[in-house]
């Protein structure tokens, strides 16, 4: 896969769920200060009460005034939600940095998961065979201290994970308190290579030749990912696949137009629309597959959004894909992200896609062909009607 441009690229949108622990410069800078000269007269006049706001803050306020940096994110979160769009967001350090390493598809980490318990504290549940499992941490452990930095409850998970995380072969000191143990302890833990990979697959059913792939999200490495799940199938006498985009929140456009390449020979992915009507449209890419001529049902929800609302459209208005489920989430923009001097980021919206068709998602998502829900009921019992009828469909009971 050809390298990316982490500097200025396209998201279609990410949901990030659980946080794993396993393990262009913003164009012309922002400064309150500068091009003044170009400036309207408001627009002037609205960054000098900022100012102003500012320092009566410094010489008034009786109690602790933030960091310096804290204001300065403080006052560029409000002017990117001034905009009133959903997606076009700022994005401090921490948090860009754990959306970094989950389109990126691996980190240097110490390969445990970490939740907040009832009363706010942070606590770990390892990974087999994973750095941190082989020294001795173990489920349930408390973490206090990172280095030496204490944890805070008013710390965000995505803070604490960016601590957590680092350069492979480097060595993190975690302070952690254990259930039936009177005093706090220190282990130290060898950060290694962790892969988060975005695709899964399996044989469903033999007989009748039927395989399954899940994605989870559209990052680096997918398209790299899902081939090799393809070939194995293939290998397996795969001839039909059931294709599950549920919960997947979107990601990169790239890896969306790559994917669906997986499975169509030709045609347009999608279509973008920019300031001025402009428009530009992403055609399938020719790659060998043997996906091409397979028969192909995709699994969606309120959960499918964005990039695999792309997928899931250009599938079935082109390649005749059914889909099952329920209606897709309906986000019809493009995310333009550049990364600023500390490792923060902006996410600016700057154009609408369109299916193949001219669809509108927006607002609208998609209609499953065939509607089937699923109830906590159903996932505490550990059914899957959804995924009970699409093999039916593939099986012929139609």
């Amino acid at each position: 896969m050809k390298p990316v441009d982490l500097s200025r690229r396209h998201l279609l949108g990410i949901a990030i769920a659980a946080v794993l622990l396993l393990g262009a410069t913003f164009a012309g800078g922002y400064a309150l200060g500068d091009n003044c000269g170009q400036r309207t007269a408001s627009e002037a006049s609205g960054f000098a009460l900022l100012s102003q706001v500012r320092d009566l803050l410094s010489d008034e306020f009786m109690g602790e005034a933030p960091p310096p940096q804290a204001q300065a994110y403080g006052a560029i979160h409000g002017l990117v939600g001034s905009y009133r769009d959903p997606y076009t967001v700022f994005i401090e350090p921490a948090p860009r940095k754990v959306e970094r390493d989950e389109l990126r598809g691996f980190f240097g980490g110490i390969g445990a998961y970490m939740r907040r318990d009832e009363v706010g504290d942070l606590t770990l549940i390892t990974m087999r065979d994973r750095p941190a499992a082989r020294v001795g941490v173990r489920d349930g452990d408390v973490l206090l201290a990172v280095d030496g930095a204490a944890i805070t409850r008013a710390m965000t998970v995505e803070q604490v994970v960016a601590l957590v995380r680092g350069d492979v072969g480097t060595k993190v000191i975690l302070t952690l308190r254990r259930t039936g143990q009177p005093d706090a302890f220190t282990i130290a833990v060898v950060r290694e290579r962790i892969e988060t990979p975005s695709v899964e697959w399996r044989m469903l059913d033999a007989a009748s030749r039927i395989g399954y792939i899940s994605i989870r999200l559209f990052g680096e490495r997918t398209g790299q990912e899902l081939k090799a799940g393809l070939a194995d199938l293939a290998a397996q006498d795969v001839q039909k696949l059931v294709l599950d985009l549920r919960g997947n929140g979107g990601g990169l456009v790239d890896a969306a137009v790559e994917t669906t390449s997986q499975f169509l020979r030709e045609g347009t992915v999608l279509r973008e629309v920019r300031r001025g009507g402009h428009e530009r449209f992403y055609p399938v890419k020719f790659v060998a597959s043997p996906a091409h001529d397979w028969e192909i049902i995709l699994l969606v929800d309120a959960g499918t959004a964005s990039a695999s609302e792309i997928v899931a459209g250009a599938l079935r208005d082109q390649g005749g894909a059914v889909l099952v489920g329920e209606k897709t989430f309906g986000k019809g923009s493009v995310q333009e992200v550049h990364e600023l001097p500390d490792g923060s980021s902006l996410h600016v919206t700057v154009a609408r896609w369109l299916t193949s068709d001219r669809r509108q998602i927006d607002k609208a998502g998609l209609q499953p062909d065939i509607v089937v829900g699923i109830t906590s009921a159903d996932r505490d019992a550990g059914r899957d009607p959804q995924l009970a009828r699409a093999v039916a469909w593939l099986q012929g009971q139609r």
